[in-house]
């Protein structure tokens, strides 16, 4: 681990700084004399200075850098000038990450070789006398048994992490004495130690300090699961960071083989060092701690996710309800309080019962069938409400039932904002109606009029009494037929089922046709394929005759020429099932009708909007499906055709 010195007051730099120092122990300083104070209290490797400042300053700042400390190098950020040359290692302006990391890396590598000469040339030196001494000198039955006594205090703090730390270090401090002490733990992700707790460090080295959890200390820590001593250390590394945390001891805290915390004593108030005894003592007490630290931090954990748990309950749009196998409620989120107009502080812990009926229902049936329910809708007692809801079960790892959730949404305001649309529908088609029907009767009522007009003048005239018979029995026609399709478009009326021959329904309204002459002024020519035998279908031979007329007339309307062909037959059409039914067929090869309006023959609303005429295939639906029957329609190259399916008679 290496430790670098940000020296700078521009907010904007040390960012960049920042930026391209992942993996180091960071200092920051805002001015050259807190800088001068961090390197008298803390060992730095790097120190990155910014180069802005008056003439002279970069130049001040190295000589005094390098009298207190000496192994230091010192890296100028930005053009100096004459001033570069007193650094070890120029930034320049406007640097990039790559830039800056192929200079800390040149620098590094200078450093190691610093190190590394310096070693060499320097003698061993024995062992101190005072670790002999000190080896014999242990804790006391007094100070031992003040050490417990803290320690039931350690275990009465419950999870407050700390109040156990300081508890902790009040202890340790009461017996041995330390002139600091400090307690590490690791980050959210783990990767990192920082220091949480201690006593008499430096606010710089409590706020910079990060051990790397798979390196140097921490890493050695976890792998031996020992304590290490200062004066045992061979590893450089691991001497550095021992002195940077200003301790000689150092203490894993193990739980069920995990590296929980780490424990750094620095020197004793009285005495060159702590003896193996005190380390072994201290070491048995602090993995009971270790225990303590790993269920607070799981505790913690627990928290978080309960609490990030909640908060994605309460943000959902959807209501949300769990049993637990107890049927009492265990969870209602904030959504599901304002559906349900509840409080949760109600219902939570509650019998099911509690629930508005038949919700609880529901979770109970799924919680004891294990069944879930899919997407639903249901409408409550509880203020006439419309919900879509579903459950389903939870289980454990063995299978068995933990408890239900019920989900569920408010249809309330789509079911209201449906009900005016089809209220505003139905105010559109009436309208429409309204207006085709003016249009459509206008015609015949003016010339009914006209000869009602004139008949006193000329009723003895018998060419006029022939003519108007045959004009206002056709209109009078026309205006029936137009209340008969409106009142099938709302009412299927009275049916009279009775068995008879299909063949024969259509040949009767065939002779029907032929003495209305020609229906709409085109002349119509209806040609029927023979039947070699009967079709026997239970119908009402009204409604079916009638059915039938509208599609002829529909056909017959969209002819274009004069002359309207149009065929009927009769057969049988085997089903899938094995089963069959009768068929009547009504086609045309005059009629032409675009594939669009094809798309909404059947829907009344839209083909209103044509003419009366164009209304005619809806009513047959209807009236066809009354009867029991299907009415499809297809198109060919040569030919539109309408199908009539209905079921035979029982024989």
């Amino acid at each position: 681990m290496n430790t670098v010195l940000i020296v700078t007051p521009d907010d904007a730099l040390r960012t960049r700084l920042l930026r391209g120092l992942g993996g180091f122990t960071i200092f920051e300083a805002p001015s050259d004399a807190e800088a001068i104070k961090t390197l008298r209290l803390v060992e730095i490797d790097l120190v990155l200075r910014d180069s802005a400042g008056p003439a002279g300053a970069l130049s001040t700042f190295v000589s005094g850098a390098r009298d207190v400390a000496p192994g230091a190098l010192v890296m100028a950020v930005g053009a100096a000038g004459e001033e570069e040359a007193t650094a070890d290692f120029m930034v320049p302006d406007g640097f990039t990450t790559r830039e800056l990391d192929t200079v800390l890396r040149h620098a590094l590598d200078k450093q190691r070789l610093m190190r590394e000469i310096k070693m060499l040339r320097s003698p061993s030196t024995p062992l101190p006398a005072a670790r002999a001494a000190a080896e014999e000198t242990s804790w006391d039955n007094a100070a031992l048994a003040r050490v417990l006594k803290a320690f039931s205090r350690v275990f009465a703090a419950g999870f407050d992490l700390r109040r156990v730390l300081d508890t902790f270090l009040e202890a340790i401090g009461d017996v041995i004495r330390p002139t600091r002490v400090a307690v590490l733990l690791p980050d959210t992700d783990g990767r990192e130690f920082r220091i949480a707790a201690h006593r008499g460090l430096a606010p710089q080295i409590v706020q910079s300090v990060r051990l790397p959890a798979a390196e140097g200390l921490p890493r050695w820590l976890a792998a031996q699961g020992r304590p290490i001593a200062l004066h045992d250390v061979t590893d450089p590394e691991l001497v550095r960071e021992l002195k940077l945390l200003q301790g000689i001891v150092a203490t894993p805290l193990l739980a069920h083989g995990d590296l929980v915390a780490i424990l750094v004593l620095g020197q004793p108030v009285f005495g060159a060092g702590y003896s193996r005894a005190e380390i072994e003592t201290l070491f048995d007490l602090v993995t009971q701690l270790a225990t303590v630290i790993r269920d607070i931090a799981l505790h913690q954990q627990l928290e978080r996710e309960k609490e990030f748990t909640e908060r994605i309950l309460s943000h959902m749009s959807s209501g949300v309800v769990t049993i637990g196998r107890d049927q009492r409620v265990g969870t209602m989120n904030r959504r599901a309080e304002e559906i349900l107009g509840l409080s949760a502080h109600a219902v939570v812990r509650q019998d099911l019962r509690v629930l508005p009926s038949p919700l609880g229902d529901l979770l109970f049936d799924t919680l004891s069938s294990g069944r879930p329910m899919p997407r639903t809708e249901i409408q409550l007692a509880l203020r006439r409400l419309w919900i879509e809801v579903s459950t389903y079960v939870i289980r454990d790892e063995e299978s068995a039932p933990l408890g239900a959730v019920l989900v569920f949404e408010d249809l309330t305001a789509q079911k209201e904002l449906a009900a005016q649309k089809r209220e505003a529908d139905q105010f559109q088609l009436l309208t429409r109606v309204v207006a085709r029907i003016a249009d459509e009767i206008k015609n015949p009522l003016v010339s009914i009029n006209t000869f009602i007009e004139l008949i006193g003048e000329r009723y003895d005239d018998p060419d006029f009494r022939r003519h108007f018979s045959s004009v206002v029995r056709r209109d009078v026609r026309r205006l029936v037929e137009v209340f008969e399709k409106l009142a099938a478009l709302v009412t299927e009326g009275e049916l009279n089922f009775a068995t008879v021959d299909a063949f024969e329904a259509v040949t009767q309204l065939v002779e029907a046709i032929d003495l209305a002459e020609g229906g709409l002024g085109k002349h119509l020519q209806l040609d029927v394929a023979p039947a070699s035998e009967p079709f026997p279908v239970k119908v009402d031979a009204t409604q079916l005759r009638k059915a039938l007329s509208y599609l002829i007339r529909y056909l017959t309307h969209n002819s274009p020429n004069d002359l309207a062909k149009i065929s009927l037959s009769v057969g049988r059409h085997a089903e899938p099932d094995g089963g069959h039914d009768v068929r009547i067929l009504v086609g045309s090869r005059t009629a032409a009708v675009s594939a669009e309006k094809l798309e909404r023959l059947f829907d009344p609303v839209q083909m209103v909007q044509e003419s009366l005429i164009d209304v005619g295939p809806a009513v047959s639906q209807r009236l066809v499906e009354a009867l029991g029957g299907r009415l499809g329609v297809r198109q060919t190259r040569h030919e539109l055709s309408f199908v009539v399916s209905l079921p035979p008679a029982a024989a």
